[in-house]
């Protein structure tokens, strides 16, 4: 069960994360934090489980985790912003667990558009959403899968290969309580400091690809070619016969 008081105790934020919705089982955050948006529930407010039973990830994906060894939360943001800043929320999110992961000299890498991944294996995954109103972006919703605490036993066979948890890369448990409060304080302090052009600096250094060829899906269509870096709004920029293109969104193939 999710320690309250632990998690206070490492938290160091004006408004992420003050607020904690805790529930033992949920079908998934995500789904649970726009119900609790429509009650207005207060800027910054995280909802956690320890067992996430439907987990989503992009494009109808799956996030499978293991039953109270793994994060599984959700982020409530109210930011007002325009729509074309969506990229960014996520973009700060992954960078938000790689300095957590990095305090404890774990070495993670990002992989656009929202995996986090160490040793090349995938170990969380970021699905923001967002809702638009009166040409603005009213309400964000960050919703995080992290693997913690996963022996290799815990994870799918034919994933062994693909997905991997700081258990299994490290050797020992870690306090999910002491985490999160981690992500959330750096998160906060990436948000307050998004408009300064090294938040995708720091994105492209912690990059598992660039200039390397990457491929992945954009709508329904299959894009390979040569991740060149970022635009200053988070879009992906890929060189492919020559031209360079830009890409809003896309699921790794």
């Amino acid at each position: 069960m999710f320690n309250l008081n632990l998690h206070k105790e490492k938290l160091s934020t004006d408004y992420i994360g003050q607020v904690i919705q805790y529930y033992p089982t949920l079908d998934s955050t995500n789904t649970k934090t726009w119900e609790l948006i429509f009650e207005k529930v207060e800027n910054g407010t995280v909802v956690i489980t320890d067992n996430q039973i439907s987990g989503r990830g992009r494009q109808a994906n799956k996030w499978i985790s293991a039953p109270g060894k793994s994060l599984t939360f959700s982020i409530v943001l109210y930011p007002k912003v325009m729509p074309n800043q969506i990229n960014l929320y996520s973009l700060l999110a992954g960078l938000a667990i790689t300095d957590c992961l990095n305090e404890h000299n774990i070495q993670a890498q990002l992989k656009w558009p929202n995996d986090i991944l160490i040793n090349n294996k995938k170990v969380g995954g970021i699905l923001c959403e967002s809702k638009i109103s009166g040409g603005v972006i009213k309400s964000i919703v960050i919703g995080i899968g992290l693997n913690v605490n996963e022996e290799v036993t815990d994870l799918p066979l034919e994933l062994h290969n693909k997905a991997t948890s700081l258990m299994i890369e490290c050797g020992k448990e870690y306090q999910l309580e002491i985490l999160l409060a981690n992500i959330l304080n750096h998160l906060e302090h990436r948000i307050k400091n998004k408009e300064t052009n090294t938040q995708l600096l720091d994105w492209e250094k912690h990059c598992a690809h660039l200039n390397q060829k990457l491929a992945f899906h954009s709508g329904n269509e299959t894009v390979t070619g040569v991740f060149k870096g970022l635009t200053k709004i988070g879009q992906a920029i890929i060189s492919k016969d020559g031209e360079e293109l830009i890409f809003d969104s896309g699921e790794s193939v």
